[in-house]
């Protein structure tokens, strides 16, 4: 906004230039008649062209600058890499595998309850997302619990992870003996087939982001959205070319990303990941008497180098067999799933953001939804009889980012909810100690409301009726709400504000009657210290 500020200041002077060329039009003896230097009768760098200059760059820079600052695109990068921080630090447990649950929070392994493992990566993982509930997986849940079915459904899952990985996983840990699922779902993702561990690597080089301190790069500083927009698209461009790839890497076996995904269904490697990977899954599964079922999620479609519709359906045509052959059942959502995204306003939303291609609300939704038919259609004996009553769910906040803020439940019940929360200091950064390693962070998400906010997860949506927030040390709060959108089936990540108070006690009443997801929350604390506030929730589970 400075930086506006700034432009805007001199967008001043260059409008009352343009006025006062306007005003001394025609006059000869003007100064704008006259030339900075004259060889003979030739004018040489004309007054009126400078003043004109002048007014075009001022106006295309401030043009630039408005942009700059709409598109948000450096911004993006960072929230992307704070959510990443704050997801690994949540998610990181005392299991020697991944499984998906909250540090702190054992999880509720059940005995009477058919039980559902999910496996994969950073599809499984959530990589981008700020709520756990709208991973596809947890989708999934929510719709076999709406169908009448109760079930608990887990899931395992890493950014990276390899179909070879989650074989080890299944067969060297404890995660059957602890969970013992009644059915394994895998999600399998274009790099799975990825035997690097093995000594089978295919190097290829990834888009470097463009949000690393600038200081000493003067259109950074002055355009930092737009410096990461076109230094990424430059990038992307420059990695079509493999001279380029193999000068950077001084390597003729590095690939673009696309054909590293092609180079993995071609000999040796497929017959390797056959061997290594999915016949020995097959055979494990045989062997523990659980049925598998392998559904492969594409990566959103974008031109080479990144992977397309091309290469994903060169896998299905590929890899699925080979996991039939091991005696896992495969399922192909590519035409369904292409014929969903032909819907614009779906396809808009099928990403997470605009600098993460992982799976967004669009894509967790409608496969949350084919796993659901799946389960349903093809293994009702595993999850048994439909309830026959009407079951009684409780307002409950089951999620939240950043992790300290810790909700503790002083009241779960179908009308109303009540928890105190730790809010974070303003202008500190976090130390947390996660799965990548030691790390600092700052402790607010930012996007998409351009301020400082953290975020609590409903496990159900909920019409509201009214939130209050209180705390000894809370100065002020805004809170905005983010629901389901009906015409498009799923949540569209748009927040509405409930408005601004002013007190240590704060009311706000809801009458939009959407059926809320989340809650964002930006509150002012004395002298902007960590605060310990207490948060009260009215209305019903939808």
């Amino acid at each position: 906004m400075a930086r506006i500020i700034t432009f805007a200041v001199l967008l001043c002077p260059a409008v009352a230039l343009i006025f006062s060329i306007y005003k001394n039009k025609g006059n000869p003896n003007s100064v704008y008649a006259k030339a900075l230097l004259r060889i003979k009768s030739v004018r040489v760098f004309p007054v009126i062209s400078l003043a004109y200059a002048f007014f075009a760059v001022v106006i295309v820079a401030f043009g630039l600058l408005v942009a700059d600052e709409i598109s948000g695109y450096d911004q993006y990068f960072k929230d992307d890499d704070v959510i990443v921080r704050m997801h690994d630090e949540k998610m990181t447990g005392k299991y020697a595998y991944p499984l998906i649950t909250l540090q702190g929070r054992e999880p509720a392994f059940s005995e009477d309850r058919p039980k559902i493992l999910v496996i994969g990566d950073s599809f499984v993982w959530g990589h981008g997302l700020t709520n756990i509930n709208q991973i596809w997986w947890s989708i999934m849940s929510s719709e076999l619990e709406r169908r009448g079915y109760d079930c608990e459904v887990y899931a395992i899952g890493y950014q990276g992870l390899s179909t070879y990985d989650e074989l080890c996983c299944l067969r060297d840990t404890t995660l059957i003996e602890d969970i013992q699922p009644d059915l394994i779902i895998l999600d399998y993702c274009s790099n799975d087939p990825d035997l690097a561990s093995m000594g089978m690597e295919i190097k290829f080089y990834s888009p470097v982001v463009y949000y690393y301190d600038n200081s000493d790069n003067y259109f950074h500083s002055l355009y930092p959205n737009l410096y990461c927009f076109l230094g990424s698209k430059l990038l992307s461009k420059l990695m079509e070319h493999e001279k380029f790839m193999n000068r950077v890497n001084d390597s003729d076996d590095i690939y673009s990303p696309g054909e590293a995904m092609r180079k993995y269904t071609e000999s040796p490697y497929i017959e390797a990941f056959d061997q290594y990977a999915v016949q020995p899954l097959g055979a494990l599964m045989s062997q523990l008497d659980i049925p598998m079922i392998v559904i492969p999620i594409p990566a959103i479609p974008e031109p080479e180098p990144l992977m397309d519709w091309d290469i994903f359906a060169l896998h299905v045509q590929k890899i699925m067999p080979l996991f039939e052959s091991a005696g896992l059942r495969t399922y192909d959502p590519f035409i369904r799933y292409s014929e969903y995204l032909s819907n614009g306003n779906y396809y808009k939303y099928s990403v997470v953001s605009p600098v993460n291609r992982h799976p967004g609300p669009a894509t967790s939704w409608f496969f949350g939804g084919y796993a659901a038919d799946i389960v349903e259609q093809e293994y009702a004996s595993i999850l048994g009889e439909k309830r026959t009553e009407e079951k009684a769910y409780s307002i409950t906040i089951n999620d939240w980012m950043p992790f300290m803020l810790e909700p503790q439940a002083i009241q779960e019940s179908g009308s109303a909810a009540q928890y105190t929360i730790t809010y974070p200091a303003q202008g500190e950064v976090r130390l947390s100690k996660g799965i990548h390693g030691d790390f600092l962070y700052d402790n607010f998400l930012t996007k998409p409301l351009h301020k400082k906010y953290v975020k609590l997860n409903f496990k159900y949506p909920v019409k509201l009726s009214s939130v209050k927030i209180e705390g000894e040390n809370l100065l002020s709060a805004e809170v905005w709400t983010l629901a389901i959108n009906h015409k498009l089936g799923f949540d569209d990540q748009k927040p509405v504000s409930l408005g601004k108070r002013r007190n240590s006690y704060c009311v706000w009443a809801d009458k939009g009657k959407r059926d809320v997801t989340s809650l964002l929350i930006s509150a002012k604390t004395v002298d902007g210290k960590q605060a310990a506030l207490t948060v009260t929730i009215e209305g019903e589970v939808a």
